[in-house]
């Protein structure tokens, strides 16, 4: 397979890598049915493989729910019996007739079932040895395409915009708040802060974070609490599409432009008077760029192949990863682009910069998964947290939220969330990385968590209780008095006589943890936090969190 001529990796680049290797060797197709359904099946992306004479022998669930159709509707039947393609028209059997790669190609088809897709492909010939065995075809789906086409394939002009489908899924759908944003540590509320700030202004909006950090999250909250509110949000992914797609995508398109348009409002115009979010800005080319900048000047839009000029009201918020002067240094940004768009830039910290909030992640997402799997929660056992604080977490809150909903998938009911589940769910936890005792918080819970322990019973007698479960503790086991002025009764009830709740418990133990570091390094704060394994800038803020003062753990002083 020759992917080598792409200006960009493609999104399937280490699966195709993979599958040219498998493929030598290899005389039939069906040999590999194992290989694919390994490599593809969870694919977000739809895929069909074919024969050389054009009959499917491989057609992912995506794929199925791009075109309406199941698997068993399509599997040994040939390609163009299910779509309305003769051999010549139809993309996947050019490329196994030429033997060529297609890259990025726009096409609008139907289905046997008149179901329209628009759709955009990239299709890979397979070889083995010099062989052509047939041809693998990537469709990508996009749920903002579905929208776009399902409600304007004809002329807008007959469709009133106050009764959009794109307007009706708009303010049906549920959405992301201020509230929905998990945690408490000063970096994510200082960027919290400064959002909430411009949601009535309207200028345009950049939010700098890594992948997986909530830029989503934090963009539809800006809209959504600001005086658009009642207006179309939109969000479209910039890296996703191609761009001769996404052109006629936020332009719009006029009947003739080119093969197959039609009359069709872009995304400017159907999101007039809303929010309009593009996620990873630094990957539209510069062309575009320029001429996304020229509508965010003059504040109209001129669709593809017309040239009437519309106005338009959007307001625009927009993401990149990095930090956007390197962008603009490395050519991927327009410098002029930048800074029409980065009227306010908003910086959100990766989730190794907040470790605090790491059991508000934890607690919050075992409690979400297992409902939505119909388990009991489970107990986390201390051993599992500290590996939750250990990792350094490349992919953030997306990748802590998907180790736990994996873990949580393996958990049997009754158990509690051990590292052996994490292990086997996530691989890229490896044990070697991960040691036996970690210095984190949360391992308080070996020294001062216990059951069954009588007066003199010796430390390593004593029985370590699993981090309390997240619901109700009504199995949990007391927790030691914290030497702090948080309390922590040791049945784990308050003055009344209720259970302490989850983040009661919490505050002591940290409270406890710290005092006991500081007290073992005679009041030095910078070794405090080496055994605790925190950052000296957030033992700081804990000990002032919980009044705690180093002073009262230097010997000779008052």
């Amino acid at each position: 397979m020759d992917i080598s001529r792409r200006k960009h990796p493609t999104q399937n680049h280490l699966e195709l890598l993979v599958l040219g290797k498998i493929l030598d060797n290899c005389s039939d197709l069906s040999q590999l049915l194992d290989v694919f359904h390994m490599l593809f099946d969870a694919n977000q992306v739809g895929i069909t493989i074919i024969r050389t004479d054009g009959t499917i022998i491989y057609y992912n669930d995506a794929q199925a729910r791009l075109d309406g159709l199941s698997p068993k509707d399509t599997l040994g039947k040939a390609i163009c019996d299910v779509y309305n393609f003769t051999p010549g028209h139809s993309p996947t059997m050019r490329a196994t007739t030429t033997g060529e790669p297609v890259f990025d190609s726009v096409h609008y088809y139907r289905t046997r079932h008149g179901r329209l897709v628009n759709s955009a492909n990239s299709i890979y010939p397979l070889w083995s040895n010099g062989v052509l065995l047939g041809a693998i075809c990537f469709i990508q789906s996009y749920s903002v395409i579905g929208r776009h086409v399902g409600f304007l394939q004809e002329s807008d002009e007959s469709t009133p915009p106050e009764t959009s489908l794109l307007q009706q899924q708009t303010s049906e759908r549920s959405h992301y708040m201020f509230s929905s944003l998990i945690g408490e540590s000063p970096l994510l509320l200082e960027a919290a802060k400064l959002a909430q700030k411009v949601c009535q202004s309207s200028s345009s909006v950049m939010l700098v974070g890594e992948t997986g950090v909530g830029k989503e999250i934090f963009a539809q909250a800006i809209h959504y609490e600001g005086y658009r509110r009642s207006k179309p949000y939109t969000a479209i992914n910039c890296s996703a599409l191609p761009e001769t797609l996404l052109e006629g995508i936020l332009f719009g398109t006029t009947k003739g432009a080119f093969t197959g348009a039609v009359n069709r409002q872009g995304l400017f115009e159907a999101t007039n008077g809303g929010t309009l979010y593009l996620d990873e800005i630094d990957s539209m080319p510069i062309s575009l760029q320029n001429k996304l900048l020229r509508v965010l000047q003059e504040r109209k839009v001129r669709r593809v192949g017309e040239g009437k000029e519309r106005s338009i009201d959007v307001r625009i918020i927009s993401s990149v990863g990095t930090n956007p002067v390197t962008l603009v240094e490395d050519g991927l940004l327009r410098r002029d682009f930048y800074y029409r768009l980065g009227v306010v830039k908003i910086q959100i910290p990766p989730l190794r910069s907040r470790p605090e909030d790491i059991h508000l992640l934890v607690q919050h997402f075992v409690k979400l998964h297992s409902e939505r799997l119909g388990i009991p929660i489970p107990l986390i056992t201390p051993e599992a947290m500290a590996i939750f604080y250990s990792h350094t977490w490349p992919g953030n809150v997306r990748e802590l939220e998907h180790a736990i909903e994996a873990s949580l998938s393996i958990v049997e009911a009754g158990d509690h969330l051990e590292p052996s589940h994490l292990y086997r769910a996530v691989p890229d936890f490896n044990p070697i990385n991960h040691p036996d005792e970690a210095t984190t918080p949360w391992l308080a819970f070996q020294d001062s968590h216990m059951v069954n322990q009588s007066p003199d019973a010796s430390e390593n007698q004593a029985q370590e209780a699993p981090y309390p479960p997240l619901a109700t503790f009504d199995e949990a086991a007391p927790l030691a008095a914290a030497e702090t002025n948080v309390p922590a009764p040791a049945q784990a009830t308050n003055e009344t006589g209720g259970i302490f709740t989850l983040s009661e418990q919490t505050r002591a133990v940290e409270a406890s943890s710290i005092e006991k570091a500081l007290r073992t390094s005679a009041g030095n704060v910078a070794m405090a936090a080496r055994l605790l394994g925190i950052s000296p800038q957030l033992m700081h803020y804990k000990m002032k969190k919980y009044g705690i003062a180093k002073n009262a753990f230097i010997p000779g002083s008052l």
